[in-house]
């Protein structure tokens, strides 16, 4: 827009050295950066920070990004970082603007944090209060967390509410597998153009998860939806604006990303690169994405402290519902890096159902795993459509009969003999992680609760040595 006033270009965040973060007091740590002077007129000045959300940095336990916005640019936009009252550190922010709104997005990422421990955080700038708040790091060693796993979730009653049940469960993080907010409608096929967007929603939905998203990390994944018109070559330049992932992902895929909380590791991938069904971005990296997933994969199945590894990207795998059913790309593609590498748990969205498969290998059920079941997850792969959260959602499924979306967007029935709970509830998925304890296994339990906190499914993957 014309009138909204210029922001200076980012500027880059350095490692912090940790003895910074450890000192407290006021003005006992060193001041690493000024952060970028922005322009205000007297009547935004007064406009306190919003939409804070969190994101781990490079490393889960050393590392965090702050982020959160103003209605416009502001002058001396501030994050101060400590282990006590005293904070004692003031962190770099980059500020940038974005397509077609005046709303500006900051970012303050440090480095050099203590493992498992608890920080304070205080959001300033000129002319307004005080935004605080606190996030804790991933710990140094596997300790018992639960995190949440959802995605379509969007602006709406049901997301609001759900938002109030995560609260109320205390996730030590949640995974979200793209199709945010919805603030392009026509979700990277083309229809509608512009008439189909209104990117003050992302504004509205980095308000309504303010309450979790400010005091645990919301890592989140791209969906066909974060493919915006205009906003980029593949339309996630939106996506970027508003949210600094960790750097560790596919070189040119920002929106890929690893990283581990105690025995898990986590593994983000771009579900467009790959898709039949939606081929905007399909095939962009080439093959970059798969041969950075091996990598990834191999590299933590050979370490002695992970347990699980979890995969999360929009497009289903495998799901019953007809509305968008399994997408052959991404089957194609990744389930043999899978197989191979004994994939614990895939969470993908995009259906707005909840279902769960049986445990897979090579698309084939290896052991039953129907409600409330025990299963080993070295035998098999449980995918999960976790997109219930907030969309409107979807009529039909647990279909006997339904599809897979193969090359050039065809439809071939296929018998789902893999599928082993379906809801079409607005839902939440919660796992609980519980390390290994001498002989006894490592256990992921996995609960999906509707809106009103009634359990629609409970299974527990188990993985021992």
């Amino acid at each position: 827009m014309t009138d909204t006033p210029p922001v200076p270009t980012e500027h880059t965040v350095p490692s912090l050295p940790r003895r910074h973060v450890l000192v407290g007091g006021a003005g006992a740590g060193l001041v690493a950066a000024t952060s970028p002077m922005l322009w205000v007129p007297p009547a935004a000045a007064a406009a306190r920070p919003r939409g804070v959300h969190l994101v781990y940095g490079d490393n889960a336990r050393t590392s965090m990004t702050v982020s959160w916005s103003t209605p416009r640019s502001v002058a001396k936009s501030r994050l101060e970082i400590g282990p006590d009252r005293g904070l004692g550190l003031r962190v770099p922010v980059r500020s940038r603007s974005t397509k077609d709104l005046r709303t500006v997005y900051h970012h303050g990422t440090v480095e050099g944090l203590e493992p498992g421990t608890r920080y304070r955080y205080r959001i300033t700038h000129r002319g307004a209060g005080a935004t605080t708040g606190t996030f804790t790091t991933a710990p140094a060693r596997a300790e018992r967390f639960r995190f949440a796993a959802f995605g379509d979730m969007g602006v709406n009653a049901a997301a609001a509410a759900h938002v109030q049940l995560i609260d109320a469960m205390k996730p030590d993080l949640s995974f979200v597998v793209g199709d945010l907010c919805y603030a392009d409608s026509a979700g990277g096929t083309g229809a509608g153009g512009d008439t189909s967007q209104d990117f003050a929603e992302w504004d509205r939905w980095l308000r309504q998860i303010e309450t979790s998203a400010a005091r645990v990390p919301w890592m989140t994944t791209v969906g066909n939806h974060e493919m915006e018109e205009g906003n980029g070559e593949l339309g996630y330049a939106g996506y970027l604006d508003r949210f600094r992932n960790p750097r560790n992902g596919v070189k040119g895929a920002p929106v890929t990303y690893s990283f581990v909380y105690g025995n898990v590791a986590f593994i983000a991938l771009d579900g467009n690169d790959a898709s039949f069904e939606i081929s905007r971005n399909e095939g962009y990296l080439g093959a970059a994405q798969d041969q950075w997933l091996e990598r990834r994969l191999e590299r933590f199945r050979a370490r002695d402290d992970i347990d699980f590894i979890v995969v999360g990207f929009h497009n289903c795998m495998y799901c019953t519902n007809l509305v968008h059913a399994s997408d052959g790309g991404n089957r194609t593609r990744w389930e043999p890096l899978f197989d191979r590498y004994s994939v614990d748990l895939v969470v993908n969205g995009h259906n707005h159902c909840y279902e769960r498969t049986h445990p897979l290998r090579a698309g084939e059920p290896v052991v039953e795993a129907r409600r409330g079941a025990v299963v080993d997850s070295r035998k098999g792969t449980t995918y999960l459509t976790a997109g219930g959260a907030g969309q409107a959602v979807y009529p039909t499924s647990g279909a006997p009969v339904s599809y897979v979306v193969m090359d050039g967007g065809v439809r071939v029935p296929e018998t789902t003999h893999w599928s082993a709970v379906t809801d079409n509830q607005h839902s939440i998925g919660f796992v609980d992680v519980v390390p290994r304890r001498g002989d006894r296994p490592a256990r992921m339990n996995l609960t999906a609760l509707a809106t009103d906190g009634t359990v629609i499914d409970k299974v527990t993957l188990k993985r021992g040595r």
